[in-house]
């Protein structure tokens, strides 16, 4: 079945709340023999979910990619209310909408800010059916303060 997901490069140590350009928090990882480790099957699908979600969209436009990548970095500085997630929900079925991997997003959902708790973060839930298997759930924090 992994080859219905294809096979990339596995990166570490990203930051998943990280919308920045810098990639200072994205690396590639080393398997044991001393090449680069890989990722197959449901894994491989989950990281490229999440490099298209953190992902400014046109970052990649000198690469010949312009629409790869999320408009999720536009709420950077905007409060965690209903409006910015009613945007953010927009910007992540935009952005999934591109991956040919995923046959539908089943739902989006956001935990409400708790008062005196972390109200700069977005705490996203979300559901996608692939193409191949079954259904999956992804958390994704994204961090509102840039």
């Amino acid at each position: 079945m992994a080859e219905e997901y294809l096979k990339d490069i596995q990166l570490t140590d990203r930051g998943f709340d990280q919308q920045v350009s810098d990639r200072t928090y994205v690396d590639l990882k080393v398997n044991g023999r001393g090449d680069l480790a890989t990722l197959e099957g449901r894994d491989n699908l989950v990281q490229a979910l999440l490099n298209r979600l953190l992902t400014r969209q046109g970052e990649l436009s000198t690469l010949g990619h312009p629409k790869y990548g999320s408009r999720l970095h536009t709420l950077i500085g905007e409060p965690n209310n209903l409006r910015v997630r009613g945007l953010a929900d927009a910007y992540i079925r935009e952005a999934i909408a591109q991956e040919k991997r995923i046959l539908k997003v089943n739902y989006i959902s956001f935990d409400p800010p708790q008062r005196g708790y972390d109200r700069s973060t977005l705490r996203a839930t979300l559901s996608v059916t692939p193409s191949q298997g079954d259904p999956f759930t992804l958390l994704i924090p994204i961090n509102l303060e840039g």
